[in-house]
């Protein structure tokens, strides 16, 4: 059984400086648990000495043939000390310039979480297989009963590893924003600037590889041979977020709007891992799309009893014409990011087979001349030479965007003081666009690569962007 708990503490208050001025501030405490194991078989690795480390009592349950492979068990500490100084506070400032405009800004800070039950690792030294390959020696199987399994005639598999520091450092989001509220008539404008800095946040590292070189690989040059793959946690991330946005909304009367659109840049210096040794470049995140729009439309039909027009029309008349809303929302949004690939060589020299290409050429196409067959430049992308990773960023290849649109129909029909009957009607992607996913990235495929094979999204398309579909519902309430 895995335990793991959390706990947060905030406290907040109001002050109103002047009739113009509002203030609101405060502080939050975060302690996030370090996750255990109710057996205590739960292990650890120790960078510096290369060994894996266990608590003392459960060294016993140590496989035997852990160790064979030259891997070194020893007991020490495995939880990790959370930390303790996670205070952060937050403050934001309302400024009324006019009767109709209102200055809004805010700045916080919040404590990166690391994901339920993390950091605890079990299995490790505590299990280990055998592959056992049957063979027929001198007219006889070499697996038969009562001894289906000999001793010595099966293979241990090779062992990785991964680690993490005792001492648990939660990464700090700064997040900030900026915002002017202006209303004109029935319309309320909003024009503002979100942004935010994360630092020290948390990742995965694979550091088991030999540097790149002409050396060809093995087993030996790795820094730890004992293990195949071996990941260290690292807490040196940073994360920029920059987004300027615009709304329009209008909340009154028988139409009711809201309309935003965004402007983003999301990058992170954390993204391009596959050379340990020099890993730190800024790249685009893989789902924050550049530009985002969605509007969202309820009218409610000015017809029927309680409406504008025919106010008093006959029962059947009303049950016919009158009540009726509409529901429209569409998305337009521009491609999210994908990255170039190769696969089937080891260029580096790391027992790293594929990766990323070189990058010759800019590599994405017009909008205008994107098609399935050939959504991006495939000659942009060569393969690295011998010795070295490929220098393509990750996520620099825009993908299919979003232009969708939902539409739904309610109606009520009272059929008497208490009883009421709900229709409404959906239907999805009311045009029936198609949209697709990722192009094959592979430029090893010459006859794969920038097609696009798929719709979006598989079985979960985002947005609910898959084929038109109609449903309808009734629904009786009394």
């Amino acid at each position: 059984m895995q335990n793991g708990y959390e706990l947060g503490f905030f406290i907040t208050d109001t002050f109103k400086v002047s009739r113009k001025l509002t203030l609101d501030y405060g502080l939050r405490w975060d302690y996030f648990g370090a996750c255990t194991y109710e057996d205590g078989l739960q292990f650890n690795w120790d960078l510096q000495s290369g060994n894996v480390v266990a608590p003392q009592p459960a060294l016993a349950k140590v496989h035997p043939a852990y160790t064979q492979t030259g891997i070194r068990v020893g007991a020490g500490a495995v939880v990790p000390s959370p930390k303790k100084s996670n205070f952060r506070p937050r403050l934001g400032v309302a400024y009324r310039l006019q009767d109709h405009m209102v200055v809004r800004g805010g700045y916080g800070l919040f404590t990166e979480t690391l994901g339920n039950l993390h950091r605890i690792q079990g299995g490790g030294p505590f299990q280990i297989s055998d592959t056992y390959f049957n063979s027929v020696q001198n007219g006889r199987p070499l697996f038969q009963f009562p001894n289906p399994f000999p001793a010595g005639a099966g293979t241990l598999a090779s062992q990785s590893i991964s680690g993490y520091p005792l001492e648990t450092d939660n990464g700090v989001i700064h997040q900030f924003n900026v915002s002017l509220e202006r209303e004109i008539r029935d319309l309320g404008f909003r024009v503002s600037y979100i942004g935010s800095r994360s630092r020290g946040m948390n990742y995965n590292l694979s550091i088991n590889k030999p540097p790149p070189s002409l050396i060809p690989f093995a087993q030996s040059r790795r820094p730890y041979p004992q293990f195949v793959n071996a990941t260290f946690a690292q807490s040196d991330g940073r994360a920029n977020y920059n987004s300027a946005q615009f709304e329009v909304q209008r909340k009154r009367g028988s139409l009711i709007l809201d309309f935003h659109y965004t402007l983003a840049s999301n990058l992170a210096d954390y993204l391009n891992l596959e050379d340990p040794y020099n890993h730190v470049y800024w790249n685009r995140d893989q789902y924050t799309a550049r530009h985002r729009a969605v509007a969202n439309v309820t009218y409610d039909v000015p017809f029927g009893r309680g409406r504008r027009f025919m106010n008093a029309a006959p029962a059947a008349v009303d049950h016919l014409l009158g009540g009726w809303q509409w529901n429209w929302i569409s998305y337009f949004q521009s491609g999210q990011y994908f990255s170039p690939s190769f696969s089937g060589a080891d260029r580096s020299n790391t027992n790293t087979t594929g990766g990323l290409p070189d990058r010759i050429a800019g590599g994405n196409l017009a909008s205008g001349q994107r098609v399935v067959d050939r959504w991006f430049d495939a000659s942009g992308f060569t393969l690295p030479p011998v010795g070295r990773f490929g220098n393509s960023g990750v996520n620099i290849l825009e993908g299919p965007g979003l232009n969708l649109h939902h539409l739904s129909v309610v109606k009520e029909f009272r059929l008497t003081e208490k009883l009421r009957l709900n229709y409404q009607a959906m239907i999805t992607d009311i045009f029936n666009t198609p949209h697709f996913g990722f192009p094959a990235t592979n430029i090893t495929v010459p006859l794969q690569v920038a097609r696009i094979t798929g719709s979006a999204g598989g079985g979960a398309p985002r947005e609910k962007s898959s084929q038109r579909e109609v449903q309808m519902r009734l629904r009786l309430e009394f």
